[in-house]
């Protein structure tokens, strides 16, 4: 192996990886992972990340033993058998971040038995809050090649909605973007305070690592571009010391920006997911290669893979390809157009979110009804998300505001 191999380290990344079941309770990828083991999943995949020396992925959810129960395992969403961490290993996966939204979405315990099963499978983790390490959020430092990696992770979404998680994962709570629902609740935040531990953090560790990359659980659902503000947020990132930002939460693919000497992945979509609506299934597995011998060049790619109806990610089809390949492109453009600050305005984007929000929450009715041919059992769903529908209609009238 000639000099200049052994110097290139290649990267590669993914989108969400959700381990059980969301859109439609017991007929999601923890049933697919039961019913054909915990390595159905990747099992399209594998090959393509196997290649990468690092390998990355954003776990939107928790590993739990509790999901054997079938009592209690209707109501844990995004939880999966304690055994996927092992799966996710043997595929290629040695780093995952774990700081989203729905990390402690079931309390303390279930996620510290989610960090230790990850662990257990060898798999390192960032997003943890820091300990005594000086860090607001511990980071992973792999050393390859002679060249120092160091990965920090963070989210941004819905950080006010689980008031102990800022024990556990790196939020910030500082962000320019007003990640509320309820417009009128975040006061404006001056960029030169905005994510002051994040940017603390970043300077830090360039003094430590040769490369430090950026995972980021960030922006708005089903939109094809980041808020604004969000761009003005990973510039400032990029500015601190960091070489690539990689990007997660929106579910779709959103577009790639070079900014100074760094990269900036916005979105890389969902990943493994019980998706059912055909324009969230297109994804890509990012390839990143960093070349000491080149003045730290970094070049990249995507590779087009298509979620199918066992919520597998597989290699696209010619025409799944040119699909994704467009939206890139079109997210691209927008990323570079005069008019982004006009065209990406936060609450432009935020009530475009929202109309896909809800669009979506009409499909995943639809798709209850649908699933009755697969199994009769979630007529028993359906009745249950009616009472709360009704719920919800009653507490609108009675003058609250509560999303439905």
């Amino acid at each position: 192996m000639d000099k200049e191999k052994r110097a290139a380290i290649t990267v590669k990344a993914v989108g969400d990886i959700c381990p059980g079941d969301k859109n439609i309770m017991g007929l999601g990828v923890l049933n697919k992972t039961k019913r054909y083991g915990v390595d159905f999943p990747l099992n399209e995949a594998r090959e393509f990340l196997k290649q990468g020396d690092i390998v990355l992925g954003n776990l939107e959810g928790v590993l739990s033993d509790k999901v054997r129960d079938t009592k209690k395992c209707p109501d844990l969403t995004f939880c999966g058998l304690p055994e996927f961490g092992d799966a996710l290993a043997r595929a290629g996966f040695n780093v995952l971040n774990l700081a989203s939204n729905h990390s402690l979405e079931h309390g303390p315990e279930i996620f510290l038995e989610t960090v230790e099963n990850l662990r257990k499978a060898g798999l390192k983790i960032c997003g943890l809050r820091g300990n005594d390490s000086g860090y607001y959020s511990e980071p992973v430092i792999l050393t390859l090649n002679g060249c120092r990696v160091g990965i920090l992770g963070y989210n941004w979404v819905g950080v006010d909605s689980f008031s102990e998680a800022d024990r556990y994962i790196a939020q910030s709570h500082d962000s320019l973007v007003n990640y509320t629902w309820e417009r009128n609740k975040k006061p404006e935040i001056p960029i030169s305070n905005a994510n002051s531990l994040v940017i603390k953090d970043i300077r830090r560790l360039r003094k430590e690592a040769d490369v430090v990359i950026l995972m980021t659980h960030w922006g708005y659902e089903f939109v094809r571009v980041p808020p604004y503000k969000l761009t003005i947020e990973a510039q400032a990132f990029i500015e601190a010391g960091a070489n690539i930002i990689i990007g997660s939460h929106p579910h779709v693919l959103q577009g790639v920006q070079k900014y100074l000497s760094g990269l900036i992945f916005y979105s890389l979509g969902n990943f493994i997911f019980d998706s059912r609506a055909r324009r969230i299934k297109h994804t890509a597995i990012l390839e990143v290669v960093l070349n000491k011998n080149k003045n730290n060049n970094i070049s990249y790619k995507f590779i087009p893979f298509y979620i199918n109806r066992f919520f597998q990610p597989e290699v696209g089809s010619s025409k799944q390809e040119r699909y994704i390949r467009r939206e890139i492109e079109k997210s691209n453009q927008s990323l570079s157009s005069l008019n982004k600050k006009e065209d990406l305005d936060d609450d432009k984007v935020y009530r475009k979110q929202e109309r896909y929000y809800n669009a979506s929450r009409l499909f995943r009715i639809i798709s209850h009804f649908v699933a009755i041919r697969e199994d009769r059992s979630v007529i028993r769903l359906i009745f249950k998300k009616g009472v709360g529908f009704l719920r919800i209609m009653w507490l609108r009238l009675k003058g609250q505001k509560v999303r439905w």
